[in-house]
């Protein structure tokens, strides 16, 4: 049955976007699965004239259906309806979903926030030093490629995008570029839409083209790498992917055909765009155009002639007794990290710190009678508090007091763990403000997140020194673990917090934070607290599965 939520009793929060489609607002006191907020998607009166209701129902209904690893993935890449929003009349009014993580939103200039949506990306530089936004040229590629692998997998699921446009795709900087679409309710799910097809101005398919296929999306796809290094928002001139690689070029021009069955698939590009990650940086500029040879020199008239003298002897063989003076300069003292060697240090150690801070590690949790992961259906149990959530094992029942007090002591546990939910988000957005040096002010801004994070972590450890949990199973390993993870996590956004003091100092240097003593601290403590964490999730799934409360993983904690 479809997972749908009565609108009479749904609880809407701050307005977050108003358009053509509808109105979205944020969803307070529910999360999916227990893990992410929520959003309402409400339609206005005239799109849910067109809305084929069954088509909808299918989207949501399609994550329970699928195996566990799948909907983790599909969920972490996507804002996908998770359930329907129906009035007393039955009529669907809109629907959940997730909301878009803190990672995908840029906020230039303490403006405001906005949804961080490719557009920002096809503008020339000057416009993106307004914006204070900062891509390289291998965060670029990293973008397509991470956008390529994702059509792929949707492809592989027989999920269209459609409109791919760049106000449906986010992008996320940093160490760890990646994408995350939004407006799922258009995609064509196995051959059925539940909104009627229609493509942003601009990324129009040729005359006649049929929407919403494979090949209209390698079209837009071609189009978008086009456009993110032509850095234009209409561009249809491949040169400037070309000079990034001379393959990605091919392939760009190829994507432009008229036949959609000559254009190649999204993951056509997946390995040349990672040769060209790998390749050396190309300029970050348009070269310069060569200057004309200046006109040959009159000639002068030839001298008289000289006595003729001894030809000196060739300068290889007789040194100048008189050489002019040396300047004797110290080098310049190279911090750990820096030249090629270093880049690739600190490239490794970036994949590092990413892994230990969580960083994008959004993943599904929760899982049905049969493994399958889900966002969940509120019409098939009861969700605690608001959740939208999976089927899951529910009490396992029981009766005495001490059963009664081992559930008391894990749903206290379960809520301690949802007070730190949102501040592995933080913590990784204060680190890539850091790393690609966002201005001092939100340098600055990036440390008072990371102390505070620190301070938020340190209560949570005395809190659970308040809990009783000797009634449940591991229930000392239980407490050790959790302890320790939050202690070492408090060490390490503490240890960046001094490092984001030292980039606010004037440590940038080319545009990127170099790493220092106190970043290998930051990243030693979230290595610790890492396996902290890991330990905490064996011994607690198991224990939450048993209650019926949501399962974790270990880069959410």
């Amino acid at each position: 049955m479809t997972a749908s939520v009565p609108l009479e009793g749904l609880v809407k929060g701050d307005l977050l976007g108003k358009g053509g489609q509808g109105t979205v607002w944020a969803v307070p006191g529910r999360r999916i699965n227990g893990e992410w907020p929520v959003a309402f998607k409400e339609y206005a009166p005239e799109l849910r004239r067109e809305l084929n209701g069954p088509a909808l129902d299918a989207l949501v209904d399609f994550v329970p259906a699928q195996p566990a690893p799948v909907g983790r993935w599909l969920c972490g890449r996507t804002a996908w309806p998770a359930a329907v929003v129906a009035g007393q009349d039955g009529a669907r009014r809109g629907f959940l979903m997730r909301l878009v993580p803190e990672d995908f939103f840029i906020d230039p200039d303490a403006t405001g926030r906005k949804l961080a949506g490719f557009e920002f990306l096809l503008n020339h530089d000057a416009f993106l030093r307004r914006m204070e936004i900062t891509v390289t040229h291998r965060q670029r590629l990293l973008l397509l490629l991470d956008l390529a692998r994702t059509l792929e997998r949707l492809h592989g699921l027989d999920i269209v995008v459609g409109d791919l446009s760049p106000k449906n795709v986010l992008f996320r900087l940093g160490a760890e570029p990646g994408c995350f679409l939004i407006d799922c309710d258009a995609m064509r799910l196995a051959g059925r839409d539940a909104l009627v097809q229609r493509d942003t101005p601009g990324w129009n398919l040729p005359p006649g083209e049929a929407p919403a296929t494979r090949g209209s999306d390698a079209h837009k796809f071609g189009l978008l790498a086009i456009r993110l290094f032509d850095q234009s928002q209409d561009g249809r001139d491949a040169g400037a992917l070309a000079r990034a690689s001379a393959e990605l070029g091919v392939l760009a021009e190829a994507s432009l055909r008229a036949d959609p069955g000559g254009r190649p698939a999204p993951g056509a590009w997946v390995e040349p765009l990672r040769r060209a990650v790998r390749a050396p940086a190309a300029p970050e500029s348009k070269p310069a155009v060569p200057k004309p040879a200046p006109p040959p020199a009159t000639p002068k008239p030839a001298p008289p002639p000289a006595t003729p003298k001894p030809a000196p002897n060739p300068p290889h063989q007789v040194p100048n007794p008189h050489p002019p003076p040396t300047v004797h300069q110290p080098p310049r003292p190279v911090p750990t990290g820096r030249g090629r060697a270093g880049k690739t240090r600190r490239r490794l150690a970036w994949l590092l710190v990413v892994a230990a801070l969580g960083y994008g590690a959004v993943q599904l949790v929760g899982t049905g009678p049969d493994g399958a992961g889900s966002q969940g259906s509120t019409t098939r149990s009861q969700p605690a508090a608001g959740d939208v959530r999976a089927p899951g094992a529910g009490d396992p029942g029981g009766s005495g007091d001490g059963q009664a007090e081992a559930r008391a002591a894990a749903v206290a546990l379960d809520g301690l763990l949802g007070r730190n939910d949102g501040t592995r988000g933080e913590v990784s957005s204060a680190v890539n403000t850091v790393s690609s040096c966002s201005g001092r002010s939100g340098v600055l801004a990036a440390a008072a997140t990371l102390r505070k994070a620190a301070a938020d972590r340190k209560a949570l450890v005395g809190r659970i020194d308040g809990l009783d949990l000797s009634r449940l199973p591991a229930g000392q390993a239980l407490a050790t673990a959790l302890r320790d993870s939050w202690n070492a996590s408090a060490r390490a956004d503490l240890a960046f917090a001094r490092w984001a003091d030292q980039a606010a100092s004037g440590g940038c240097d080319g545009g990127t934070m170099e790493q220092t003593s106190e970043w290998d601290e930051g990243l030693s403590a979230s290595q610790a607290a890492t396996r902290a964490k890991q330990e905490f999730v064996r011994a607690w799934n198991p224990v939450a599965q048993s209650f019926g409360l949501s399962a974790r993983v270990a880069d959410a904690i």
